[in-house]
């Protein structure tokens, strides 16, 4: 839990504000950490510090793709899954909670790696991850 997160828990147990005015707070608090959080996806050339492919989408973009994710069905292949701490995800089982508890995850700093891929045969390095 973010000190932020307990500061205004803190104040609603004495007294300093209401559940209505907490709730505010903490759905603000929460729009803000969405909004400093990108999906990455970089593709460099073999021994490249420069990448020559790079994407960013906003967790917040992400989210809603994730709830309308059945109009995408056909764009992302088919029991494609990735690795996410361990556990394997199918991209098309992906919902917006999962989207929410890897940020709730990620330290104010932090960075969390969903993949990365070198491709020995073209020299290609590929890392896909939120920061």
């Amino acid at each position: 839990m973010s000190e932020e997160r307990k500061k205004i828990l803190n104040m609603v147990a004495e007294g300093k504000l209401t559940p209505e005015e907490a709730d505010r707070l903490l759905g603000a608090l929460k729009d803000s950490s969405e909004k400093s959080k990108f999906f990455h996806v970089r593709v460099y050339d073999k021994g490249s510090d420069k990448p020559k492919v790079k994407v960013d989408i906003p967790i917040g973009v992400l989210k809603i793709a994730s709830k309308i994710g059945t109009a995408f069905k056909g764009v992302i292949p088919e029991g494609l899954k990735v690795d996410i701490h361990g556990q394997e995800i199918s991209l098309d089982e992906f919902t917006p909670e999962m989207i929410d508890k890897i940020v709730q995850d990620i330290s104010e700093e932090g960075r969390f790696t969903i993949a990365e891929v070198t491709d020995e045969e073209n020299g290609e390095f590929v890392e896909v991850y939120i920061e």
